[in-house]
């Protein structure tokens, strides 16, 4: 039996604000953190939740809460000498950012947890 050696959790807030001298992007509101907590918040959260199956990319099923503009996914994968990683995603929408495209924060979350799950393989 394996544990859960490994927790990532994601969360991307489009800016729900324009300024006129500054790029407003969500690339500025990328959070990455390490709480089981969390993890665990989200996961009893989003279970309980109807949600459709929205987006599917590089191996990322993002699905998107019911009623509001937010997008979730929980993924695990294997690690060496029998530890899983247990990393979860959510994506805060808003109408403010017009240039925010899903699948563009889709692939570069998709990316990024890539390139750290291959530093821990």
């Amino acid at each position: 039996m394996t544990a859960i050696t490994h927790v990532c959790n994601y969360t991307v807030r489009c800016p729900h604000y324009k300024d006129p001298e500054h790029e407003v992007t969500w690339k500025n509101h990328v959070e990455i953190n390490k709480s089981c907590e969390i993890a665990l918040n989200r996961i009893t959260k989003w279970h309980g939740q109807h949600a459709i199956e929205l987006i599917e990319l590089n191996g990322l099923a993002i699905r998107k809460a019911e009623g509001v503009d937010t997008y979730f996914s929980v993924r695990s994968d294997r690690l060496k000498d029998d530890g899983h990683i247990l990393v979860t995603f959510k994506i805060l929408m808003d109408d403010c950012d017009d240039n925010t495209c899903l699948e563009d924060i889709v692939s570069y979350l998709a990316e990024d947890y890539e390139k750290r799950l291959a530093k821990l393989k």
